[in-house]
């Protein structure tokens, strides 16, 4: 039997906020409309970087033909490399705690719906891509979260075996990563770092982390429920 853990990224392992604003007001200025601020960029987020363009210019009261916003997309998506994720953090005790779980026996992947390279990058920038046995970002396979398809190949990625008892867990701050989880029938912790948890609390997850240093006891009492 092996263990295997799925993060998201962004919300769950990073703080990335201020380069994703940063970038989207830069492309929201190059089309005279004015800037988000902060906590509006936040609700946009979970789906990808076609989505949150699309949401951003639908807030700024323009609606985008399928032609257009794939044009945005890949614009936003220069002007988010450009800003070389300088502004990007992990959360408190992250690295830590990551390192704890690899030193346990879990088998780690990333399961996010961010374009797979910058996942890849940020990670390498973080100092932690050698913890991560797969990293899927949404353009990895055919879906994303929340079709749990998409947990699904990170895990065929990394040798996970249901009918050999194998244990899976998927890890996220969204509705779409408890609801992949549930779809793929697999545990699923909620996270909320820096943030209420009154969000995190409401999405059915199995369990809840406010502070990443509790991770391992979280993970360890729903593994005991669920025997």
């Amino acid at each position: 039997m092996a263990k295997f853990i799925l993060f998201d990224l962004d919300g769950t392992l990073i703080d990335g906020v201020d380069d994703l604003l940063f970038a989207m007001n830069d492309l929201l200025a190059a089309h005279d409309l004015p800037p988000l601020i902060r906590h509006e960029l936040e609700a946009m987020l979970g789906d990808g970087t076609k989505m949150l363009t699309m949401r951003a210019f639908s807030a700024r009261g323009v609606e985008l033909s399928a032609a257009s916003l794939d044009k945005l997309n890949i614009d936003f998506n220069q002007r988010y490399v450009a800003t070389k994720y300088a502004q990007t953090h992990l959360f408190a005790n992250t690295e830590t705690t990551l390192r704890k779980l690899s030193s346990d026996g879990w088998i780690i992947g990333l399961a996010s719906n961010k374009p797979t390279a910058p996942c890849e990058r940020i990670l390498d920038l973080l100092g932690i891509s050698n913890l991560f046995s797969v990293v899927a970002g949404g353009d990895a396979t055919s879906v994303k979260k929340p079709d749990g398809g998409h947990l699904r190949f990170a895990l065929d990625q990394i040798g996970y075996d249901r009918v050999n008892g194998d244990i899976a867990i998927m890890v996220g701050d969204h509705a779409n990563d408890i609801n992949a989880a549930r779809d793929f029938g697999i545990l699923a912790i909620a996270v909320a770092f820096e943030v209420d948890a009154t969000r995190a609390k409401s999405l059915g997850a199995d369990a809840v982390v406010t502070a990443f240093e509790t991770l391992p006891d979280a993970i360890e009492k729903i593994i005991k429920q669920a025997a």
